[in-house]
Parts: C-alpha cells; sequence; structure tokens
C-alpha cells in the first residue's frame, strides 16, 4: 500500500513539474510589404509580421528582431519558413530568440 501511494505521489510531482521549452522549432511567418517606424532601444524600421496560427488574418505584428539570411524587399508579401531558436543568456535589452531564415516560400507583389 505504501508502495502504492508512493508511485501515485511521484507521477503528481512529474506531471506537475513545467516542462523546459524546447530550444528549436520551426514556424511559419508572413512579412508585410512595408516596413513601420518603431521605438525600441533607439528609432527602429521594423517588419510587420504574422506568426503562427496568426498567418493569414488581418492581424500584423511590430517584429523589433532580425531574420538571419532574408533579404527583404519592399512592395512584396513574403510567406517564409523561419527556424526560432531560444537564447538562453540574451543581452538585457535584447531578443531571447533568433530567427534564421530556412526558406522562402513565396514572394508576392502588390
Amino acid at each position: 500500500m505504501k508502495f502504492f501511494i508512493f508511485l501515485i505521489t511521484v507521477f503528481f510531482v512529474m506531471t506537475a513539474c513545467k516542462k523546459e521549452e524546447v530550444a528549436v522549432v520551426e514556424r511559419a511567418m508572413r512579412v508585410n510589404y512595408y516596413r513601420q517606424s518603431c521605438q525600441g532601444a533607439g528609432a527602429l524600421n521594423c517588419y510587420l509580421v504574422q506568426e503562427g496560427a496568426q498567418v493569414g488574418t488581418i492581424n500584423w505584428n511590430l517584429f523589433y528582431n532580425e531574420i538571419i539570411g532574408f533579404i527583404y524587399e519592399a512592395g512584396f508579401i513574403y510567406t517564409l519558413k523561419v527556424k526560432v531558436e531560444k537564447i538562453t543568456n540574451p543581452l538585457a535589452d535584447g531578443s531571447d530568440r533568433k530567427y534564421m531564415l530556412v526558406e522562402v516560400v513565396s514572394k508576392e507583389k502588390v
């Protein structure tokens, strides 16, 4: 009986622990045909993006980061496949994510 209670306790402790976030994931992303002024550590010119489940909706978000390997040309909406890597010790005012281009899925003239 004690062993059974021990097993139940171990089960609840194990399932209650927060799982580690996956370090690298691939994600769909759309980049709008123009950039927008934004304020970060200074004045920036941010991409407007849709990520993940938001792709194809009317909502666009400011994107303060860079996409390594992506060459942007105004006037086109891009659909991208990107690899997102979690940075374990980011700079104090820096992003905790690194975005890397995997593939340009489409490039549509607007």
